[in-house]
């Protein structure tokens, strides 16, 4: 596969008129949020009203993750046929969600600018996204941003890491409960992050190293004041300090952790999910090339010197596949919340894997797979919930606009397959909301899907918010 990238700013891309006056087609949209290109139209000017993004609007959302109380919603908005100048940050209030979602559920009540959707019945679609969205929350970060990790800073308070393709970069935003700050100086507006809130080379220098290309997954730890992000067509994994109460900065990047793919000679690091113990966070890696699972921690001298990744054990999921697949193209991992199970989803063969990383007698985790399901092709992201009848798995699938329900106990059974909307890319879960929130990526909506284990529309979405953007 040949990639080509044009190179444009670091935030922003010169976009004419004509050009900005109509969407890309479908296909090429989400080829170039596949590979993760930048573009820009050449010969012409615009102003910079004119390329702004709307505070209050979704375009090609991405990430999404839940704040630590649960009462917000973030998502990023990849701007992936560069409309603007910039994609955003968007704050869903989730009460305000549930106000619309649960009178409608219940009452059959609809909300202003909200009606059912004519050919499925038991969803109410919002299209003014702007009675759930902070507006004077949102904040402006790089193009094609691919996913968010939310790092618990205590009171209410959070700091996003958020990868982005396009340049590449890594943007990092401290939210104080009520705005998201990136910017320490006085922007006009929705606010850019800054040069200081925007990763690019290791320890600010780029003497020491740069980014890799291609920042994909990403993963917070609140007790060891870190995060780690993956690098979807080199394999390396970046680690990132970021210490309460003071700027995140990139500490070290690991290479060569998995071989090139046999036929395409590409590697890949996928997936990243963090598994509390004992003597700290031990970091699990997926691969797009290799059929197995790499381990890392992270060390921290005691000269109080800058922390770095130290890599561990791997193991092989051999749990299925074989000969015939060998389980080598793993995109997302999650664990289970007391740690002793951890959620694996493959698309060669399309299959949720859930293995046992409970602490053996040596002390480590056992790390044995116990059960898997087929599910679709093209899965994307993966979200695990109790939300009071035991835990579910929830699948995105990209190419089928659907959301597979898999109750993993057992052998593991797909238990539903929910429509959600064109290209479902993200999938999050609130306990407290008992709702799981899913980023329509290909028609600029969130789907709300209710799982309350007593509703009479389980496992169906109750909401749309968005307008759908046309094929």
């Amino acid at each position: 596969m040949i990639q080509v990238k044009l190179r444009t700013s670091r935030y922003q891309a010169t976009v004419c008129r004509a050009y900005r006056s109509k969407r890309l087609p479908m296909g090429l949209a989400h080829t170039f949020f596949a590979l993760g290109l930048t573009a820009a139209a050449a010969g012409c000017t615009a102003s910079a009203d004119e390329v702004r993004p709307r505070a209050d609007q979704l375009f090609f959302p991405t990430g999404a993750a839940i704040s630590p109380d649960e009462r917000f919603l973030f998502v990023t908005n990849a701007n992936s046929d560069l409309k603007f100048d910039s994609g955003t940050v968007n704050v869903v209030d989730l009460d305000a969600v549930d106000r619309i979602a649960n009178d409608w559920v219940a009452n059959g009540a609809t909300a202003p600018d909200c009606n059912p959707d004519p050919d499925r019945r038991e969803t109410l679609n919002c299209l003014q996204e702007s009675q759930f969205i902070l507006a004077d929350s949102t904040a402006r970060i790089g193009n094609f941003s691919t996913d968010i990790a939310v790092q618990d800073t205590g009171n209410g308070t959070a700091r996003l890491i958020i990868p982005t393709r396009g340049d590449p970069s890594i943007s990092w935003l401290d939210w104080d409960g009520t705005s998201l700050n990136c910017n320490n100086g006085n922007d006009q507006g929705i606010p850019l992050c800054d040069e200081d809130h925007r990763l690019s080379a290791v320890h600010n220098d780029p003497d020491l190293g740069t980014l890799p290309d291609e920042p994909f997954d990403a993963f917070a730890d609140k007790d060891g004041q870190f995060a780690v992000v993956t690098h979807l067509t080199t394999g390396a994994v970046t680690l990132i300090d970021s210490p309460i109460g003071r700027p995140a900065v990139i500490a070290d990047v690991t290479t060569g952790l998995f071989a090139a793919d046999p036929l395409t000679g590409v590697r890949g690091a996928t997936g990243v999910a963090g598994r509390p113990s004992a003597n700290g966070t031990i970091l699990y890696v997926g691969s797009r090339s290799e059929d197995r699972v790499q381990t890392l921690t992270v060390g921290r001298p005691v000269n109080e010197a800058p922390p770095f990744l130290v890599p561990g054990n791997y193991f092989f999921l051999d749990l299925v596949g074989g000969n015939a697949g060998d389980s080598s193209d793993t995109r997302t991992m999650v664990f289970s919340q007391s740690g002793e199970r951890m959620y694996l989803i493959n698309r060669r063969p399309p299959s949720l894997q859930v293995y046992d990383t409970s602490i053996g007698p040596t002390g480590f985790p056992l790390n044995t797979g116990i059960a898997a399901t087929d599910i679709c092709r093209q899965a994307s992201t993966l979200a695990v919930m109790d939300a009071g009848d035991g835990e579910r798995a929830y699948i995105t699938c990209f190419q089928d606009g659907q959301v597979y329900v898999v109750d993993p106990r057992g052998f593991g059974t797909v238990e539903d397959i929910v429509l959600v909307g064109r290209g479902p890319y993200s999938v999050v879960g609130s306990v407290a909301h008992k709702k799981i929130y899913v980023t329509n990526f290909l028609e600029d909506t969130i789907a709300v899907i209710d799982v309350s284990p007593t509703s009479p529309r389980k496992n169906r979405v109750v909401l749309r918010i968005g307008e759908v953007r046309p094929l």
